[in-house]
C-alpha cells in the first residue's frame, strides 16, 4: 500500500513538474535533449525541405507533455520520415494565442497540411482563418474545432464512448447509487464528449455527480483533488479526464487513506495507467490509440495532397480495462 502511495505522489509531482516547464519551441521528452528554438527549427526544416523534397506537415497539440500527444507526434513523424516529406511540431502548452502564433510561423515555413489538436475550440479560430487563406488544410486530432468548416476531417477515438463505457461500469458497480466527482476541461472537444457519455450513462440512476472542477492547465489537478475531497466524505467514484490527471488524484486519494472507499476512473489507456489498473492502482481507464489516430490522419492528408476526398470525420472504438481484462490488452503499450 506504501508503495502505491508513493508511486501515485511521484505521479502527481511529476506530472505538476512537466506541466510548469517548457518553451514555445516542443521537444520530445523521451531524451534530455534541450530545445531547439523557433529559428533553429524554420532554419533545419528548410534546409531539409529543400534537400528531400516532399511536403511539410505541421503537429501542434494542446500539451506535448502528454504522453498521448507525444505518441501521436512520433507516430505523424515516423510516417512522414519514410515518405520524405518533413514534419513541424509545436507544443500548445495550454496557451491558444502561442499555439495561433505558432501556426502562423508553420504557414509562412511552407506548411501543406496541418495536424491539429486545439488547446481551446473557440479560440483557435484566427489560425484556422489564417490555413485557409494559405490553402493549408487542416486535419483536426484528438479534439475538434468550434468551426468545423475551415477543416477536412476529424479524427478521434468515439470521446462520447469512452465516457459512456465509465459511466456505465460505475452503475454496474453500484447498482443503488453513489457519489462522484469529476475533473473536466470544458475548452477541450474531446472532454466535453467524454463527460457527456458519462451523464448519459448515469441518467435515470441514483449515481449521481455531486461536485466537479474544470481545469485549463495541469498544474491545477492537485489542489482541486485536495479541495473535492475535503469536502466529500461521502464519495465513492472519482473520474478524471485523462489517466495524466486520474493519477494525481489516484496519489491524492491514497496520500488520505481513501483508496478503499473511492474508485478513481479514467480515459486514455496508456501504458502507466493500464500498469496502475493491473497494480490495483486506477480502477479503469477506457483506452484509446493514439497511434491510431495518428495513421488515419497521415493516411487522409496523404489522400488530400493527391486530391482525394476524405470523410467529414474518423471516430475509432475504444475499450474499457478494467481489473478483469487488464492482462490481455498489453499494459507495456497503448492499445
Amino acid at each position: 500500500m506504501k508503495k502505491q502511495i508513493l508511486s501515485g505522489l511521484l505521479a502527481g509531482a511529476m506530472l505538476v513538474s512537466l506541466a510548469a516547464c517548457g518553451g514555445s519551441a516542443s521537444t520530445s521528452t523521451a531524451d534530455s535533449t534541450p530545445a531547439e528554438s523557433t529559428a533553429d527549427t524554420a532554419a533545419s526544416t528548410e534546409a531539409a525541405s529543400t534537400s528531400e523534397g516532399g511536403n511539410i506537415y505541421g503537429y501542434t497539440c494542446m500539451q506535448l507533455t502528454n504522453p498521448f500527444h507525444i505518441a501521436m507526434r512520433d507516430e505523424l513523424k515516423k510516417l512522414s520520415e519514410a515518405d520524405g516529406n518533413t514534419l513541424l511540431e509545436f507544443d500548445g502548452n495550454m496557451d491558444q494565442q502561442k499555439q495561433n502564433d505558432a501556426i502562423d510561423d508553420m504557414i509562412a515555413q511552407g506548411m501543406k497540411a496541418l495536424f491539429l489538436n486545439p488547446v481551446d475550440q473557440d479560440g483557435v479560430q484566427p489560425a484556422l482563418e489564417a490555413c485557409a487563406a494559405a490553402g493549408v488544410k487542416v486535419i483536426t486530432v484528438d479534439s475538434n474545432v468550434t468551426d468545423t468548416s475551415l477543416i477536412e476531417t476529424y479524427i478521434s477515438s468515439n470521446n462520447f464512448i469512452a465516457g459512456q463505457q465509465c459511466g456505465e461500469e460505475i452503475v454496474k458497480l453500484y447498482p443503488d447509487g453513489c457519489n462522484i466527482a469529476l475533473i473536466e476541461n470544458p475548452l477541450a472537444d474531446s472532454v466535453v464528449q467524454r463527460v457527456a457519455g458519462l451523464e448519459a450513462a448515469i441518467e435515470g440512476t441514483n449515481c449521481k455527480i455531486v461536485d466537479r472542477k474544470s481545469i485549463a492547465t495541469l498544474d491545477e489537478v492537485l489542489p482541486d483533488a485536495e479541495d473535492i475531497l475535503t469536502a466529500n466524505d461521502d464519495l465513492q467514484v472519482f473520474w478524471g479526464l485523462n489517466d495524466d490527471v486520474s493519477m494525481t488524484i489516484l496519489g491524492t486519494v491514497e496520500s488520505r487513506g481513501r483508496q478503499d472507499e473511492i474508485k478513481v476512473m479514467s480515459v486514455d489507456g496508456s501504458p502507466s495507467g493500464k500498469t496502475s489498473v493491473q497494480e490495483g492502482g486506477l480502477y479503469c481507464t477506457a483506452a484509446q490509440s493514439p497511434v491510431s489516430i495518428a495513421d488515419k490522419a497521415y493516411e487522409c492528408a496523404t489522400k488530400i495532397m493527391n486530391g482525394e476526398s476524405v470523410d467529414a470525420t474518423y471516430s475509432l472504438d475504444t475499450t474499457l480495462i478494467t481489473p478483469d481484462n487488464v492482462a490481455d490488452n498489453d499494459p507495456a503499450n497503448w492499445g
